[in-house]
């Protein structure tokens, strides 16, 4: 499965029905767990726990201890590690509902629920940029395609771009409108090469490196809406940059981007101070703003959890009372940040994880609304 909204959505929808789903997020990073024995004891740990939590699920108890028994086969038997750094899988009623397996480190945890526990998704799709670089020469360049910390070459691209000499005269003047020519046609190429990628899967950000000529000449032949995409950056790299080089380059664009996004959001929810029409603030507030559907961007400091209730129509409140004013009967409820999260995914809000309280000063959670 793809980290993206669309994707996690249709996860939260197709399990909409009355079996709970296992929920199993699992780190597996080589250099701390090197060996498959050591994943496989990790995750154990993690099925024993949903083993001891089946039969408060009664009736659905045996699916519970079903969906123990296909993670662990499918970690054993099927899954093969290569670059991975992050699994997360979800059972239900005993068969694998989705797999996520991911270049970024997840937090190891296992959770069982009424639907998938989707927060680190969230907090994996909110590092999500696609991004490709070009690094642009006069007679070659390279194209790589780069997301959640997976980098992709794609074939290097060579051109027959003849060399300079110093013949003079007539001569020399039509030789070099050969050379430009040729260094013009192998720049289209790459430029194409962009642009066939980014109809392929649509890109967020170009970056163009090499020498500041080159780049100043590649630059406006890209196609008008790639252009809008280039990315001023200061990335210094050669033609014969090796992967880690170049993905550590990258990764340094994407965390400059999720800086920027987020912030500019704060600077949007810290104008709207004072204004209860365009945001809420702490969980009583978010809370109204989930009941009514109005979330655009949701803040949410990772942990801050807190149980509460969700009546009939599916409200969700912090008392037994409140809940039961949107209708009867009430269900208790775990964690309704969870809820919070999972009703603002189900509209297509934007989420945003934080791990500092400060960052929301102070509060556990809040939100920009629609109008």
């Amino acid at each position: 499965m793809e980290i993206t909204a669309a994707a996690i959505r249709a996860l939260v929808d197709e399990a909409d029905g009355p079996e709970p789903v296992t929920s199993v997020y699992l780190a597996t990073d080589g250099a701390q767990l090197p060996r498959a024995a050591d994943v496989e004891a990790r995750l154990d740990g993690l099925l024993r726990q949903v083993r001891r939590e089946a039969d408060a699920w009664g009736p659905h108890a045996d699916g519970v201890r079903a969906d123990a028994e296909t993670l662990s086969r499918w970690v054993r038997h099927e899954f093969d590690r290569g670059d991975t750094r992050g699994l997360a899988l979800f059972a239900s009623g005993g068969r694998l509902l989705e797999r996520v397996e991911s270049a970024r480190e997840v937090r190891t945890l296992a959770r069982v629920a009424t639907t998938p526990y989707v927060v680190p998704l969230e907090a994996l799709l909110g590092r999500h940029h696609h991004i490709a670089l070009a690094l642009v020469a006069r007679d070659r360049a390279r194209v790589f395609r780069y997301r959640l910390g997976r980098l992709e070459e794609h074939r290097e691209l060579v051109a027959e771009v003849h060399g300079q000499h110093e013949q003079g005269g007539w001569a020399q003047a039509r030789y070099q409108r050969t050379i430009e020519e040729e260094k013009l046609a192998h720049m289209k190429d790459v430029a194409e090469r962009l642009r066939a990628l980014h109809d392929e899967d649509p890109l967020d950000v170009v970056v163009v490196a090499g020498a500041d000529a080159e780049v100043a000449e590649f630059t406006p032949l890209l196609h008008p809406y790639l252009k809008e995409r280039v990315r001023p950056s200061g990335t210094r790299l050669s033609l014969r940059a090796g992967p880690g080089e170049v993905l550590a380059a990258l990764d340094g664009v994407e965390q400059e981007l999720v800086s920027e996004r987020r912030s500019a959001l704060l600077e949007r929810l810290a104008a709207a101070q004072g204004s209860g029409a365009i945001a809420a603030r702490g969980l009583r507030h978010v809370l109204e703003a989930a009941n009514a559907k109005r979330i655009d961007t949701l803040f949410v400091v990772e942990g801050a959890g807190e149980a509460g209730f969700k009546s009939a129509s599916g409200a969700l409140a912090r008392h037994e009372h409140e809940a039961a004013a949107y209708g009867e009967p009430v269900e208790p409820v775990a964690d309704l940040l969870d809820e919070v999260i999972e009703e603002a995914v189900r509209s297509g809000a934007h989420i945003e994880l934080f791990r500092e309280p400060s960052r929301l000063d102070g509060h556990p959670v809040a939100a920009l609304l629609r109008f």
